[in-house]
């Protein structure tokens, strides 16, 4: 694995760890908030889903990181 691709597999793996990071606190501060019974705007279910998928996307490149690195810097060695 050249340094490219180690370098492109790590922008990967933090990107998709901060998409994660990011939806999932964002989702967990709505939920404790409806827990605690703050007044808040009810979301559909459309939203909440697409969020999840959202999340599942940031975990698949994650787990995908190191051939997306490789696919990615193909052809700069």
């Amino acid at each position: 694995m050249t340094s490219y691709q180690r370098i492109a597999t790590l922008v990967l793996r933090l990107a998709g760890t901060a998409w994660v990071v990011f939806f999932t606190f964002i989702w967990s501060l709505y939920f404790a908030k409806m827990a605690l019974g703050v007044e808040v705007q009810r979301y559909p279910t459309h939203t909440i889903i697409g969020n999840a998928g959202y999340v599942v996307f940031g975990v698949l490149v994650i787990a995908f990181s190191k051939p997306l690195g490789r696919l990615v810097v193909r052809g700069l060695e």
